[in-house]
């Protein structure tokens, strides 16, 4: 009878055990509530993509989870006692998903597909959110780009307006970037591994500064970008780049005073010998186009002014030597030509010197100065994405050639010096390695690859990430190798 009593006083303790462990449990297996707009959720792929800046405090203040509600409850198929960007979750509420937690911004599209085209801006909705900032607005929008049109991931040219109906443009501010109206979401399609024009574009306003900076602090020399992720019309669309635009503002170009022209703007449009220095024809003021030019600033009662921009093209086409020694610093800033000619040599963006760049003029009577543009086939791929091995060609066009031909003021000393200064730093091997790893490894490790990978398959897909990742590395200690020696045989 003794043993009998022991053993039920035993039973009744572990009992007790057993229910002070799962009233513990489910204390502390607790529901979060997501933020409006933080997270995106895919029905047709079952993913979920939930913005959380600050892990460390949700995990802090939360022993367990057990389910997370979004716009519906969805539970952890497992209780899960710590989040982590490195993990993907299984969730469901009847229907199963994939969770992933993402510390980059979340932008969500509202787009009518069959309007939108690649000529104007139909009217669209955007909502973005990051570290708690929720921004919502009308925009208009449409399709950019000329090859990339042709991809399955499109890129768009947003700008915001105020309401759909009078369509007034209207600013707003990013973190990171500045207050505008005029916008870009970049796919990146064709490049493998998402991230050569985002370290491009950043390289170019790293090792470059507008001369003309200390009379506009805020002039930049190129754009600022920031990656995101996508939701279009509720389907995930994977990382884009969102990035400004190179307008007269972002350069601080001074403005016109009526029909007094200061400031100019330039877009090298498309290949027609006049972005490539290779040809000077007559121009008229009536059309915004000329010469494979496209006028963006100031375009003054419906008509450009091409006279300035004709005098340079002539000079480097048609100008005699010693015309053109004795008066090419006048006619364009020869520091800013060094640097735009040293960078698209160590980027290979071989797209950018007959188009795909801009140039602009700060003030009446100052020289022109290119501004680097559209950098997605670059360090060691095209346009389409695909690997092009070459590595030891030196890219030139009319300009650059005949300033190295002509030697006007030592030029080509210059050259050399900069390039000594610069690859011990920003051109350097470790330097530029060191930014392709750090992304490279923060999308594997944060399963960005993955997530991207698994709404957006194509050819390029058939090679692994890890062999793009090897082929770059051994494609950028080639190309900066080649050109050390070129630069200095100069």
């Amino acid at each position: 009878m003794q043993n009998i009593n022991r053993t039920m006083k035993q039973l009744k303790q572990v009992l007790i055990l057993v229910i002070i462990f799962f009233s513990v449990n489910l204390i502390f297996a607790q529901e979060i509530i997501a933020e409006a707009g933080s997270y995106g959720i895919d029905n047709k792929n079952k993913i979920i993509v939930w913005h959380i800046k600050d892990l460390d405090s949700i995990n802090a203040e939360n022993k367990s989870i057990s389910q997370v509600k979004f716009n519906t409850v969805l539970k952890f198929e497992n209780v899960v006692k710590t989040l982590s960007y490195a993990e993907a979750y299984s969730v469901n509420n009847g229907r199963d998903y994939t969770l992933y937690i993402t510390k980059l911004p979340v932008v969500q599209v509202t787009i009518d597909d069959p309007k939108i085209n690649r000529n104007n801006k139909i009217p669209g909705y955007f909502c973005y959110y990051n570290a708690g900032e929720h921004i919502k607005s009308t925009m208009g929008v449409r399709h950019r780009g000329n090859l990339s049109l042709t991809f399955a991931k499109k890129s768009f040219d947003i700008e915001f307006w105020n309401d759909s109906i009078t369509k007034q443009k209207k600013d707003l501010k990013f973190k990171g970037l500045r207050s505008d109206d005029d916008w870009i979401l970049d796919g990146m399609f064709n490049e493998p591994l998402r991230l050569r024009s985002h370290i491009s574009a950043k390289l170019w306003t790293k090792v470059h500064e507008p001369y003309y900076s200390k009379l506009e602090p805020k002039a930049k020399s190129g754009i600022d970008i920031a990656y995101v992720e996508l939701f279009k019309n509720d389907e995930y669309y994977g990382l884009y780049q969102f990035s400004e635009s190179i307008d007269r503002k972002q350069l601080q170009l001074k403005e016109n005073e009526g029909k007094n022209i200061h400031g100019e703007l330039f877009k090298a449009n498309s290949y027609k010998g006049g972005p490539d220095f290779t040809k000077s024809p007559k121009y008229n003021n009536l059309f915004p186009h000329w010469n494979g030019w496209r006028i963006e600033y100031p375009f003054i009662d419906y008509k450009a002014e091409w006279k300035d921009l004709a005098k340079f093209q002539d000079l480097v086409v048609n100008g005699s030597d010693d015309l053109f020694k004795n008066t090419i610093e006048n006619n364009v800033h020869i520091e800013n030509v060094i640097d735009y000619y040293i960078f698209i040599n160590v980027v290979r963006a071989t797209d950018n010197l007959g188009k795909n760049y801009y140039l602009a003029k700060y003030n009446t009577g100052e020289p022109y100065f290119f501004v680097a543009w559209d950098l997605d086939g670059v360090m060691g791929i095209i346009q389409d994405g695909k690997q092009e091995k070459y590595r030891k060609d030196i890219l030139g066009n009319g300009l650059f050639n005949r300033l190295l031909e002509l030697n006007p003021n030592d030029y080509k000393t210059k050259v050399k010096s900069r390039w000594n200064a610069l690859k011990t730093n920003e051109y350097s091997y470790e330097t530029l390695l060191a930014k392709v790893d750090k992304l490279y490894n923060e999308f594997t490790k944060n399963k960005i690859y993955e997530r991207e990978q698994l709404v957006w398959q194509n050819k390029l897909n058939e090679v692994s990430n890890k062999e793009h990742y090897e082929y770059l590395k051994q494609w950028l200690e080639d190309r900066l190798n080649i050109l050390d020696n070129y630069f200095n045989s100069l």
